[in-house]
């Protein structure tokens, strides 16, 4: 599997950096509109594919369609070889925003990013658009109340696991800062290594690290997927000058993402090998049961309502006035929804 570990982009970001000054990221257009892909012949595979680095925000089951894709070679049907690079949410964004990949995973961390400036970032295609997180807590924490004055995690600021967690806590009496204390952990391996260690009681976590702390005796104290909050959690992501400059590999991308996204839905077997893999898990129970989390909820189109929940509930200058529509161009799946091809290959 192309899976690399987060350190390897580095020299990219740097790389980016050094080589273009900084340029005023340019205007969302008005309404929200979309900018417009310049038209291309639907592609077929080169001779000799052309190698992408994919960052990706977040480590958990919901990224079965991308380990599927690439250990299938349904990325290489359309001249791409992929690789996929964990990151921090924050440096995945930074990673994009900066020109060091032409595409990747994000979500609440593109949102923050894009509020800070970075306004060239755009979500381009979907995958989750439902909080489907568990809070969970150490064994003694039997319920929210009994977090009071301790120490909870999250990801990074502004991720939708953090705004998850804040948000769950609100809703049980704690304010965040004052009846809580926060810290950022990175990642779902993080989050999962402070639980066990006693350096946070709580967090808000994607499946399968959950059932690995319930089985360590840990409390679910909120299954998000019952409480029913679409909000972003992980979507494509580009850039404004990436769909100015080269669609055509955003397109390769997305059209082997959405191959891989039917036959993760398809083929559960192989998408529960792709989990294992993916979370460097031993449990295929585990690992199925997270399957079955994600499997109907896996949807290729991006959010605005999904999005502007996670602005609503970000402290943020101006985060609850900005139009969602401003930070999503899916013109290149609309493309390939007028030419028929998506319906070939992907079924609702």
């Amino acid at each position: 599997m192309r899976w690399l570990s987060r350190w390897l982009l580095g020299g990219l970001i740097l790389a980016a950096g050094a080589c273009t000054a900084p340029a005023a990221p340019p205007a969302p257009p008005a309404s929200g509109a979309p900018t417009a892909a310049a038209p291309a012949p639907r592609p077929t595979a080169s001779p000799e594919p052309r190698q992408i680095d994919v960052p990706v925000a977040a480590i958990s089951a919901q990224d079965a369609p991308l380990w599927l894709g690439v250990d299938q070679g349904m990325f290489a049907r359309y001249g791409l070889t992929v690789q996929l690079i964990d990151m921090a949410p924050a440096t995945a964004s930074q990673a994009l925003s900066s020109g060091g990949a032409p595409v990747g995973m994000t979500g609440g961390s593109g949102v923050t990013a894009w509020l800070g400036g970075a306004r060239n970032l755009v979500f381009v295609a979907g995958l989750i658009n439902r909080a489907l997180f568990k809070v969970v807590a150490r064994p003694e924490i039997a319920r929210f109340d009994d977090l009071r004055g301790r120490t909870v995690g999250g990801t990074t600021a502004g991720s939708a696991a953090t705004t998850a967690m804040q948000e769950m806590l609100r809703r049980n009496g704690l304010e965040p800062g004052r009846d809580v204390s926060m810290v950022y952990l990175r990642d779902n391996p993080g989050l999962f290594t402070g639980l066990t260690s006693g350096a946070v009681y709580a967090a808000a976590m994607g499946s399968p690290w959950p059932e690995r702390l319930e089985a360590q005796g840990g409390h679910v104290l909120v299954d998000l997927k019952k409480v029913g909050l679409e909000m972003i959690t992980l979507n494509v992501t580009s850039t404004r000058e990436q769909l100015a400059s080269d669609p055509d590999v955003v397109r390769r991308f997305l059209m082997g993402y959405v191959d891989a996204m039917q036959a993760a839905r398809d083929n559960p077997d192989q998408a529960i090998d792709a989990i294992l893999r993916g979370t460097r898990g031993e449990d295929r129970g585990e690992a199925a049961e997270s399957y079955e989390v994600y499997r109907d909820v896996w949807n290729p189109w991006p959010s605005a309502p999904a999005i502007a929940t996670l602005l609503k509930n970000l402290d943020l200058p101006d985060a609850s006035t900005v139009d969602p529509n401003a930070l999503i161009d899916d013109s290149i799946l609309r493309d390939l929804e007028a030419s028929g091809w998506l319906a070939e290959h992907y079924r609702p």
